[in-house]
């Protein structure tokens, strides 16, 4: 028997696989959702206690990762993996990540596959979308003009984008709130923010997003930013951050039989749209 073989068989009793991956990996680093294995939380070999096992990752971290990463930078950015794959060509990593939403402990899975040169090719959660929220604020003024309900240009892109990301999350139902800054009296400003939402929801179902959307207008509740010394125009620029809309989308549920997916957690969904600007240098 090679050498190789008997460490495999050696290690057999130790290891969920000693040789190779758990799941079935394309030398281009891609599986099918059937094909995905996850191995059971309780044989994690990270920081296992006794009634914790995984980590709390860095979610800024997370964002970062991205396919052609090899193994020293994801190792630097999440660490090591949380389970005993293999010793031999092993293409496939596995984490458990533990976070918070809404005061709630949440777990889930987290799946990196290699392509034959060991660069990070597809990227998995389990369950998709860990059973989680999105949230995405969307800039008021980018979406509308001052004191209209019809959507600009801009806007209708920042909406058709956010619906393609709410169709492949694939949500239980979906939320689009209305706010307004604190000018104007609170009937007007209760029916505008109403109609913004509404408009914001008939664009979402247009773009296909089949789940239940409740809209709702706020007017001028939870003002996110007071200004107090400002005038005239400094404070309606001021103001801004106030004038938005809000969507949150409840519940992800899963794409396959599998219960695996794409999407993770709503620690790397909380999106604000226009993004921050990229500066180059």
């Amino acid at each position: 028997m090679k050498l190789t073989q008997v460490a495999c068989a050696a290690a057999l009793g130790l290891t969920l696989v000693a040789c190779g991956n758990l799941s079935k990996v394309s030398s281009e680093g891609t599986a099918e959702l059937d094909d995905l294995v996850w191995p059971k939380i309780d044989r994690a070999g990270f920081n296992h206690s006794g009634t914790q096992e995984g980590s709390w990752p860095n979610w800024d971290n997370v964002r970062l990762i991205e396919r052609g990463m090899n193994k020293d930078q994801l190792y630097n950015l999440i660490g090591r993996p949380h389970f005993a794959e293999g010793l031999y060509g092993v293409r496939e990593w596995d984490y458990v990540f533990h976070y918070r939403e809404n005061g709630e402990h949440k777990v889930c899975q987290y799946k990196i596959l290699f392509d034959k040169n060991y660069d990070a090719q597809s990227f998995f959660w389990y369950p998709n979308g860990c059973n989680g929220n999105a949230h995405y604020t969307l800039s008021g003024d980018t979406l509308f003009d001052f004191d209209k309900d019809q959507l600009t240009a801009e806007g209708k892109d920042i909406v058709a984008r956010v619906a393609g990301e709410l169709k492949q999350a694939n949500p239980k139902q979906v939320r689009v709130t209305g706010f307004t800054d604190r000018l104007g009296s609170v009937e007007y400003n209760l029916d505008l923010s109403q109609r913004r939402a509404n408009t914001v929801r008939a664009l979402l179902q247009a773009h296909g997003v089949t789940a239940p959307i409740e809209a709702i207008g706020r007017g001028k509740e939870q003002q996110v930013k007071a200004c107090s010394n400002e005038k005239g125009q400094a404070l309606r620029d001021c103001l801004k951050p106030n004038r938005r809309v809000e969507i949150k989308a409840d519940g992800f549920t899963p794409t396959s039989s599998s219960e695996a997916g794409p999407n993770g957690p709503s620690a790397l969904y909380d999106k604000s749209y226009p993004p921050a600007p990229q500066y180059q240098y």
